[in-house]
């Protein structure tokens, strides 16, 4: 253990040097022969007056060459210095781990640098005064983690060059996950570089609630109380809190649509959602929309204490395409979360392809005369330009191109090959839409295997599978308290006649098991009616009757067209989200076969970057995971034929969890976070903007004194063989 508290040990083996001068000393006492002599009885009277002080000095003067050896060879061994209450003991090689929080509240602002700003400089701090040998390993508190460097830097400035390229990420932070980081990296050290002996991990973080303190299982809180108690015994961990706990924030949280497709012509209401996370009123704060970069509106609006304000805008397309909408609100010190994005692509008109399982040459007498009719009402009704219906047979469902069409309505239709399944699946994949009526033709068996099978979720159709059809006199309809958006429209809207819509034969559906199907109509007798389920990027929902008059009435009851037109709208509502997402999800879809072969991603700042493709034919997909900033994405080359355009746009935004500044204190983080944990809390910069003045890393300078030590000795020898000598003579 008295070894451990040198740096050099091995040259403690050169203090056996301090016994020279003894060992000169008493063999030069054996040296003399005592001789009678009388004329020296006189000198040694003499002497024997002064004996005691000779005696004094020769041993004061043993003693000082004697510790004169032992300081020069303890200072070059080089003491340990020990500073409780921040690190073990100091001088050793050490591995030093820098976890940075680049969670986007780091980018808070509370003075003239933000505390990311703040952090970089503390850990350029820490390398600046670590001690010659020392290794360095980097990691960023995100979600997910990312080790920037994994294996120890025994370049100090190369290593701070990686310290000045970081950049904080729009995203959270996830502790677990970065622990388990931290401690392959640590166990990996200890393998492979020894002697560094001791190991040393720096939080440099705000200390947020959202990160230190989620929402977690039982088992997820003991696998991490375990794993930070194993990093306590391994390591010596010290947090370095950047906060403050009266930190004042707002954040856009909202920006949908009303609709799920607008069309140019219509005007569409834009509703966003400002909350106050602090706990001072604002007032009269401005709230901007931008259409393309262009002011199209603003409203002030005044936000109570901890208070959400919800404020629409209604605005009018004049021109098709993909358009960003911007929201902003006024900054403040974290100025990230006040803005909120919208990839929001315009369309001319709603292409819709019917495909009649039942054609006839008679007047509402196939599968899709009714159905055509109500997604395209008559002259003078709004809707009538928003739609346009294209019938087909079932036989040239394989030569339409479905990407041309935002949603797809199956009628009737007797079976489906293994092609026409697959094609379905990929515009299923693609995010499109698909509502299948059903009829007197429909092979059950065949929609089954081909469409529902229930082992083949990968390439799964239909939401439920068919039984068999059944029929009675009549049926009612029963919307199930109207939980579901589809039948939302219709409360207390008696007079539509939803509840009273005749049904005299359906198709018995039986709904999987664990899947994400719902059932958002039901029969009288509990039946499913109608049920709908996202299905890749898209959506697939299935009516158990016909879209005719052959089972039901329904086409002939006011309640036919509302219905249809609220179908059609359900089956396209994946089409927004897939072009807006949070920080962290990847973007990507199914690549057009009339494409390139790449996908190039220009990012908010105006970098581009390449995304992956894979899958060939008909089933290349792209993708890009590269989403750690909010703002606008433009997709070169992976646009859908039907929007006649050479790009797509794609919105990222924060996920404003981390928008709540709320802190960890030390309490908490000693009861809640890390109870039993060895760890060191310091808060010395949370509020200072001025330059650092206070060491984080204190090296022993005890080796120094020694040297100081070693001089004043050999001066002081010098001294005392001078004055020695002169009392001689």
């Amino acid at each position: 253990m008295l070894l451990g508290l040198w740096v050099h040990p091995a040259m403690l083996g050169w203090l056996a040097a301090a016994g020279v001068p003894l060992l000169i000393h008493l063999l030069n006492r054996r040296r003399h022969r005592e001789i009678e002599w009388a004329a020296m009885q006189y000198l040694l009277a003499a002497i024997r007056k002064n004996s005691r002080r000779l005696k004094i000095e020769q041993w004061l003067l043993l003693a000082v060459r004697t510790l004169l050896v032992v300081a020069i060879v303890a200072a070059v061994a080089e003491p340990v210095l020990e500073r409780s209450g921040l690190l073990t003991r100091i001088g050793q090689p050490t591995h030093k781990v820098l976890v940075m929080d680049a969670s986007y509240s780091m980018a808070y602002k509370p003075a003239d640098r933000s505390r990311f700003d703040r952090a970089k400089q503390l850990a350029e701090q820490i390398v600046a005064e670590s001690s010659q040998g020392d290794g360095f390993t980097l990691v960023l508190l995100a979600d997910p983690p990312q080790v920037i460097v994994g294996t120890p830097s025994f370049a100090p400035t190369e290593f701070l060059g990686e310290i000045a390229a970081l950049k904080i990420t729009h995203g959270g932070a996830d502790l677990a996950a970065t622990l388990a980081k931290i401690e392959q990296i640590l166990q990996a050290a200890r393998r492979e570089y020894p002697r560094l002996g001791q190991q040393q991990v720096f939080f440099l973080s705000d200390l947020g609630r959202t990160t230190w303190a989620p929402d977690a299982t039982g088992a997820a809180v003991a696998e991490f109380r375990e794993r930070s108690q194993r990093l306590g015994d391994a390591a010596v961990m010290t947090v370095i809190d950047l906060g403050q706990s009266a930190a004042e924030n707002m954040a856009v949280e909202q920006l949908r649509l009303a609709d799920p497709i607008v069309t140019v012509g219509q005007e569409t209401q834009l509703a966003a959602e400002v909350r106050n996370f602090g706990r001072q009123p604002k007032s009269r704060q401005m709230l901007e929309l931008l259409i393309d970069g262009r002011r199209a509106a603003d409203r002030v609006i005044d936000l109570p204490p901890g208070g959400r304000v919800t404020v629409g805008f209604p605005h009018r397309f004049d021109a098709p395409g993909d358009h960003a909408v911007e929201l902003r609100l006024a900054a403040d010190l974290l100025d990230v979360d006040n803005h909120r994005y919208l990839a929001l692509p315009v369309k001319d008109q709603i292409r819709v392809l019917c495909v009649d399982g039942r054609p006839s040459g008679g007047e509402f007498k196939s599968a899709t005369d009714y159905l055509a009719v109500a997604l395209s009402p008559a002259a003078g009704q709004q809707l009538r330009a928003r739609v346009r219906p294209e019938v087909v047979s079932e036989r040239a469902l394989l030569d339409a191109d479905l990407t041309h069409f935002d949603c797809v309505f199956l009628c009737d239709v007797a079976q489906f090959t293994d092609r026409e399944a697959r094609v379905l699946r990929s515009y299923l994949n693609w995010g499109g839409g698909l509502v299948f009526f059903l009829g007197p033709q429909v092979m059950a068996d065949n929609y089954n295997r081909q469409l529902a099978h229930p082992t083949a979720e990968d390439h799964r159709v239909l939401p439920a599978q068919l039984l068999r059809p059944v029929e009675e006199a009549h049926y009612g309809l029963n919307p199930l308290q109207y939980r579901h958006p589809l039948v939302t429209a219709f409360r207390d809207q008696e007079q539509a006649g939803l509840l009273t819509t005749p049904v005299h034969k359906y198709f018995k559906l039986q709904v999987p098991e664990k899947s994400r199907a719902q059932v958002a109509v039901a029969l009288d007798g509990g039946d499913p009616f109608i049920v709908e389920e996202p299905l890749g990027r898209g959506r697939s929902i299935l009516v158990a009757t016909t879209a005719d008059a052959t089972w039901t009435a329904m086409p002939m009851w006011p309640s036919y067209v509302p219905i249809v037109q609220e179908l059609l709208m359900l089956a396209t509502r994946g089409q927004i989200p897939e072009h807006n997402v949070l920080v962290g999800q990847t973007l990507g879809g199914l690549l057009p076969s009339a494409s390139g072969q790449s996908v190039d991603i220009r990012l908010p700042a105006g970098e581009t970057k390449r995304a992956t493709v894979t899958g060939d034919g008909a089933e290349r997909y792209w993708s890009f995971p590269d989403t750690a900033t909010s703002g606008i994405f433009q997709a070169q080359g992976a646009a859908r034929p039907a929007n006649q355009a050479t790009s797509e746009s794609f919105a990222v935004n924060v996920n404003t969890v981390e928008s709540d500044l709320t802190q960890v204190d030390a309490e908490e983080l000693s009861r809640d976070v890390w109870p039993g944990v060895r760890y060191y809390h310091r808060t010395n910069w949370q509020n200072s903007d001025a330059a650092v003045d206070a060491e984080i890393v204190v090296r022993s300078r005890l080796h120094l004194w020694l040297l100081w030590l070693a001089l004043a000795l050999v001066v002081t020898e010098s001294f005392l063989t001078w004055f020695t000598g002169r009392q001689a003579r």
